[in-house]
């Protein structure tokens, strides 16, 4: 099993948006995401939290949720209070377990050549975003000295 990430996606109102599903659906089918758990949250404007199941929906709600994989029950009754208190007011939420489909095929390909991996981190979105700003302000920097090389050699 490959490493597995909780993401959240909330929207304004009791339902998600349509284009967001269709946006996991199609990451499902490309076979770069496998959605291994769901739970849904709605929080009230008076911040009264309630989740529900994938199996609490109606047949015809159901068919919109055909890319989940399975249900696995992996988010705790705690995790789910949790992230209830970060979703906003009058906001819904899909709560995913995802596996990153995509890293299969690097995995078995290190293990036939018998290499192994030895970390697959997730960088958090502030530091990545720093990193890359720094490193893109540094490539920007006049260079001290002016030009190191010119076209004359």
């Amino acid at each position: 099993m490959r490493p597995l990430e909780v993401l959240v996606i909330e929207c304004p109102g009791d339902r998600l948006n349509a284009e967001i599903i269709a946006a996991l659906t199609s990451a499902v089918d490309s076979g770069t995401l496998r959605i291994i758990d769901v739970t849904f949250v709605h929080k009230d404007g008076a911040g009264v939290v309630t989740s529900y199941e994938l199996a609490e929906l109606e047949e015809h709600e159901l068919l919109a949720y055909d890319f989940v994989d399975e249900t696995r029950g992996l988010l705790s009754a705690d995790d789910i209070r949790a992230i209830g208190e970060r979703i906003s007011y009058e906001s819904s939420a899909i709560l995913t377990v995802i596996e990153h489909a995509w890293t299969g095929r690097i995995e078995r390909t290190v293990l036939a050549a018998d290499g192994r991996i030895v970390l697959h981190a997730r960088i958090p979105p502030d530091v990545a975003s720093a990193a890359l700003e720094s490193s893109e302000a540094l490539r920007q920097a006049p260079l001290e000295g002016g030009n190191p090389c010119s076209a004359d050699g």
